[in-house]
């Protein structure tokens, strides 16, 4: 592949871990005012209000194989974002960022139980480094666990659980129905439970609630474009930006001090999904 070909997703790539960032530093300050629900379905909403006018010029984007799994999906990913933003409140945001690269890691698990997988021996050596980077972020036996964190655990189990499901619609169903249909999903149903913990935000709210809306379009139409182009193996080394980005920002703007053994284990935790991504675009080949 060509250095040209290669520049477009490289630089896609950099833009959604950057705003994967910023997303973390909105959502600790919007959790100060409130409630993780409002915030979920403020994100659906607005989300919806910028993508409909673009993808209402193709009528085919809404014709999908998968009726009501679309709905569950969106369950999930309520559940998910929440949990994510419940650990954002409360602990420190490099430790979430951190607990967060655990996903692919209970991917590979869960391909196991569900989808009948049989792992090889590269895979459960590389899932059992990345539990003990883990291991190292928790301290357990050392430190208390902050409760939080517990929180941040919940919310990789459930992306896990949705990425398993986009891994049998995104056979039948086009990138940009996927899209459309999870911001048509999760605006309704997240107003179900935000309609119990209602408070109507402040203007300044409101515009930063407006900005994570536009990240969340933003993130999920770079990623699909720069993955169309070429392979996530490639692309998945960038995320790990997003420790030292939100953990710069978070330093200047909240006073926070990320752990040694959070950056380290972080690290390692990276490394092991990073390779388990790797070896899964191979298999693929």
């Amino acid at each position: 592949m060509s250095n040209s070909s290669i520049l477009l997703p490289t630089i896609l790539a950099i833009i959604v871990a950057f705003l994967g960032a910023v997303d973390g530093i909105v959502v600790r300050i919007l959790t100060s005012e409130l409630h993780p629900f409002l915030i979920v379905f403020f994100r659906g909403l607005f989300g919806l209000v910028i993508i409909i006018p673009i993808f209402f010029r193709d009528n085919e984007v809404f014709i999908s194989s998968y009726k009501y799994l679309h709905f569950f999906r969106a369950f999930l990913k309520i559940l998910a974002l929440t949990c994510f933003f419940l650990a954002f409140k409360s602990v420190a945001l490099s430790d979430v960022i951190s607990i967060s690269f655990i996903t692919p890691l209970l991917i590979i698990l869960g391909s196991i139980l569900f989808l009948n997988e049989i792992p090889t021996k590269k895979h459960i050596i590389i899932s059992f480094i990345g539990f003990i980077g883990i291991l190292i972020i928790l301290k357990p036996g050392f430190s208390i666990i902050p409760s939080a964190l517990y929180w941040a655990f919940l919310g990789a189990f459930l992306s896990a659980c949705i990425q398993l499901i986009l891994k049998k619609m995104s056979s039948r169903d086009k990138p940009n129905t996927l899209i459309v249909w999870n911001l048509i999903c999760t605006a309704p149903l997240a107003l179900i439970p935000a309609f119990f913990f209602w408070s109507t935000p402040s203007l300044e709210m409101l515009i930063l609630l407006m900005i994570q809306g536009l990240i969340g379009v933003l993130n999920m139409s770079f990623m699909t474009k720069a993955m169309s182009i070429i392979d996530i193996s490639y692309l998945a080394p960038y995320d790990f930006l997003r420790l030292p980005l939100i953990s710069i920002v978070a330093f200047f703007l909240f006073d926070e001090i990320p752990s040694l053994s959070t950056l380290f284990g972080g690290f390692i935790v990276f490394f092991s999904s990073f390779i388990i991504s790797n070896l899964a675009s191979k298999n693929k080949k």
